[in-house]
């Protein structure tokens, strides 16, 4: 039994150095033992801005329209175009496997749409005629 104990003695010790060390040399590249996501705000429209973030446990790259610190709609990225302002409303699109998918912002709520204006679709996608 005291052979067994010694055992697992020196794996907690040899474990527990070896954690230290590739913390240390996490630390030491700029980095850390357990990476967080990597978050970018990008410009918006009035007070209605992205959030992309990627790493740590997500998985590709997640999008995420944000008014006011607040997250009002999440997704994961394919395409996104807007927010642009057209008639006093904050319109946004996100695209996913060739549809798009158009989203209009009044307030904290996210209505979708299903076909919207000639106006609006010219100010989202103004190369396209």
């Amino acid at each position: 039994m005291g052979q067994v104990a010694l055992g697992v003695r020196s794996l907690l010790i040899k474990s527990g150095i070896f954690f230290v060390m590739a913390g240390l040399l996490a630390w030491a590249l700029g980095g850390t033992l357990f990476p967080q996501p990597t978050i970018v705000n990008l410009p918006g429209a009035g007070d209605l801005y992205w959030r992309i973030s990627s790493g740590g446990e997500i998985h590709g790259l997640q999008w995420s329209l944000i008014r006011d610190d607040q997250e009002i709609k999440v997704g994961h990225w394919q395409s996104v175009v807007g927010p642009v302002i057209v008639e006093g409303a904050t319109w946004v699109a996100t695209g996913n496997a060739g549809q798009w998918s158009y989203l209009k912002v009044i307030g904290a709520d996210v209505e979708e749409v299903s076909d919207p204006s000639p106006a609006v679709l010219d100010v989202l996608f103004p190369s396209v005629k």
